[in-house]
């Protein structure tokens, strides 16, 4: 596993790498299990905006060189714009893609993808997609997560991108890039982790867990001590 702080990830900016971040979106409520948007109206919680915000300040000196990307749930553009903010970023206006979201590069179906969810519990779906590289409901693995760098390396044209996303796709890309190479309960990404494809100035390109630290929440912030997550 290739791990990084949020701190070694300034360093790689400061170096003169390129960075797209895939991070996921701050804390927000409790989504309910049989809701086909997964929660696509709810917004942050006050924890969720103050460190979205943390976040930005910690990016701020990359404020005139950044990009920003969301899916469009509610809760993703808010973290998006409450970095934004947090950076010092002026009247920011967030594009938003299904590719980032529920008509994801991932699902090809979110119907069946909440009928599996359901049947086979969130995480031990995700690990069964993540192990062998096709679940139904899904695109194959090793596919998707190429189409997603590849739209990511489309719009990598400033020093730093920022695409808020969820966690499962973060999941996803970091072990079908061999990053991870086995999720559990404690490596899972947290609110405002990341995974990062790194551009040295060489033209090298890395791949990375971003650890931010600025949040110890897995679920949604009325759901975190549930134990039938399957970790």
């Amino acid at each position: 596993m290739f791990e990084m702080t949020l701190d070694e990830l300034i360093l790689a900016l400061r170096s003169g790498s390129r960075v797209a971040l895939q991070l996921r979106h701050a804390e927000r409520p409790k989504i309910e299990p049989d809701d086909p948007t997964f929660g696509d109206s709810l917004e942050l919680t006050e924890e969720g905006v103050r460190t979205s915000r943390e976040l930005g300040k910690r990016l701020a000196e990359f404020k005139d060189d950044v990009r920003f990307f969301s899916s469009p749930l509610r809760r993703t553009i808010m973290t998006a714009e409450m970095v934004a903010e947090g950076m010092g970023v002026s009247d920011v206006k967030v594009p938003v893609d299904e590719l980032l979201g529920n008509g994801s590069f991932y699902y090809t179906d979110p119907r069946v993808v909440v009928k599996v969810f359901n049947e086979r519990e969130f995480f031990a779906a995700c690990g069964e997609y993540y192990d062998t590289g096709i679940l139904p409901g899904f695109v194959p693995l090793r596919e998707a997560a190429d189409a997603c760098e590849q739209w990511l390396m489309d719009r990598l044209n400033s020093r730093l991108l920022v695409a808020t996303t969820h966690d499962c796709f973060i999941a996803a890309f970091l072990s079908a890039r061999g990053v991870v190479k086995k999720f559990a309960r404690a490596n899972w990404p947290r609110f405002l982790d990341c995974a990062a494809i790194i551009v040295d100035p060489d033209g090298t390109r890395r791949y990375a867990f971003v650890r931010t630290g600025l949040s110890q929440g897995i679920c949604g912030v009325s759901d975190q001590s549930r134990s039938k997550e399957g970790f």
